[in-house]
């Protein structure tokens, strides 16, 4: 009999690990959106889970915290008093909104139509394709405008960088491609050269725009009054920015900027639809290290709710006392509770195991691979290097299968912006020489990459044609491949014809 029972508890133990394993494999493969969506899920099924904070949220509270003291700890407990009809109305609304589509133009689509119209160099054409690619719903930056200028491009400078920008703005609708609907206010106001000087005052900096907190017009004539008493007594005043001529303005004067900024529009983008480009947040960071001359690879744990174990029923499970033998049916009920507790902490705890097996396998792979494409992260994506799941796999020493889980749909942020994590994975191409006596300063030398990567012949492809878009005769696909044959790069004229392709470069009857 007591062989009978260690059978069993060992065939459950053998269950229980399968099940976590499960578990922490679906876990891995998820894309952080749909990861957000899964704790959101679990933490709505499993009251033993909370949410403590969320930093992507507004006002996020605990997933239980409004029932909390009504809580009886049981799998039946009802929270909310909707009633099954009202539930099923408020499903048929949400789906009939769900079903109509959005059939507005995209705001992307409606700023390229634009751009494609304007005479523009290729550095800023392409620089203006990549900011307008880069606005949300709401018309603001989602990356940071500075993350697009290439270090090593000479012509990316922040003179084009500020170029480029002004010309989205100055696109229809005016005021987008700005950090804030602050900022897209002052844009407009400048553009419309309408604005006084104290409307451009007000809208300039966060801290003026603070002034119209409320927008009762005696208080802020007060805050603007305070605030140039303030920089009288410093010892050097600012003199960039907006400069007001006086020093006292009249009501009038405020209500007149008042009614000006009110003709604005906060948010320009609004009249438009969503494009079919997403918002990414990265799943690891990747920072230069000046001090070492090497990298920090960071989990963004920042984009994902933090969880924690309900206090309440670890406090139950642990001051729960039921006599053996009694029968009541308040004990009963105690007993109910009392597993009902336990099985939720258990599977809240096997749930948040699963996030940190996710979070310690991506961390681990990540920074595997930033060793692996040290080169990339130094130069750039010309210098990206072959490399394969297997590999991290052996070093990891894992299954090849839980690396492709992971790279699924995750991304990687460095200074040359942000990547899917299986663009780090890409095969041999051409073997170069290992003592090439071909390359040229600013070209791959053998010690960089040996073979070359998919991207680093492009990047080869794509230097061959800039230093030879002058001759008279086009170089053909077969003379490029002769070329990189010369420095030791060895692939077919039909790759070089492919690349090309995929580059968007003319064969050589269109250049």
């Amino acid at each position: 009999m007591q062989q009978r029972a260690s059978q069993i508890m060992s065939q459950s133990q053998v269950q229980k690990m399968s099940q976590t394993q499960i578990m922490s494999l679906k876990v891995l493969a998820m894309s952080g959106p749909d990861l957000r969506n899964e704790i959101y899920s679990y933490a709505a099924k499993n009251p033993a889970l909370e949410i403590k904070s969320d930093s992507l949220e507004t006002g996020v509270k605990s997933s239980r915290a409004e029932v909390a003291n009504s809580s009886r700890f049981s799998d039946n407990t009802h929270y909310g008093l909707s009633s099954a009809s009202g539930n099923a109305a408020s499903d048929n609304f949400q789906a009939a909104l769900e079903s109509n589509a959005d059939e507005r133009e995209p705001l992307s689509d409606h700023l390229m139509h634009q751009l494609n119209s304007m005479k523009l160099s290729e550095e800023e054409k392409a620089l203006c394709s990549r900011l307008i690619y880069n606005l949300d719903e709401k018309g603001f930056h989602i990356l940071a405008p500075v993350s697009f200028l290439n270090p090593e491009n000479p012509v990316h400078t922040e003179e084009l960088l500020d170029k480029c920008l002004c010309l989205v703005q100055h696109l229809d609708p005016v005021g987008t491609c700005t950090n804030n609907y602050r900022e897209s206010l002052f844009v407009q106001a400048k553009i419309s050269g309408q604005a006084s000087a104290l409307s451009l005052f007000l809208l300039e900096s966060q801290e003026h725009f603070e002034f119209l907190n409320p927008p009762q017009s005696q208080k802020i004539q007060k805050k603007i009054s305070d605030w140039l008493s303030e920089q009288k007594k410093l010892k050097f005043n600012k003199k960039d920015g907006i400069q007001l001529s006086k020093e006292d303005f009249t009501i009038e004067e405020i209500e007149l900027s008042l009614d000006f900024i009110r003709t604005l529009d906060p948010y320009p983008a609004r009249n438009f639809g969503t494009s079919q480009t997403n918002f990414v947040s990265p799943d690891v960071i990747v920072t230069k290290n000046e001090e070492e001359d090497g990298f920090t690879v960071t989990f963004a744990r920042e984009f994902l709710p933090k969880l924690e174990i309900s206090k309440d029923y670890t406090s139950l499970i642990k001051s729960s006392e039921i006599k053996e033998g009694d029968t009541s049916e308040q004990s009963e009920r105690k007993r109910a509770e009392l597993k009902f507790a336990r099985n939720s902490v258990n599977e809240a705890k096997v749930f948040i195991e699963s996030l940190l097996y996710r979070e310690s396998t991506i961390l681990k792979a990540a920074q595997e691979i930033v060793s692996a494409q040290i080169l990339f992260f130094k130069k750039g994506p010309p210098y990206l290097a072959p490399l394969r799941q297997k590999d991290i796999a052996q070093k990891l020493g894992l299954h090849e299968a839980t690396i492709s889980r992971m790279a699924n749909s995750k991304y990687l942020a460095c200074e040359w912006g942000i990547f899917p994590i299986g663009y780090f994975f890409t095969n041999a191409v051409g073997k170069a020489a290992e003592n090439s006596s071909q390359n040229t300063e600013g070209t791959h030398s053998s010690e960089d990459s040996s073979p070359l990567s998919k991207e680093g012949v492009k990047y080869e492809i794509a230097r061959i044609l800039e230093e030879h878009k002058k001759d008279k005769k086009a170089l053909s696909d077969q003379k490029i491949a002769d070329i990189l044959a010369q420095k030791g790069i060895k692939v077919a004229r039909r790759t070089v014809a492919k690349y090309r392709s995929q580059m968007n470069l003319n064969s050589s009857y269109g250049r």
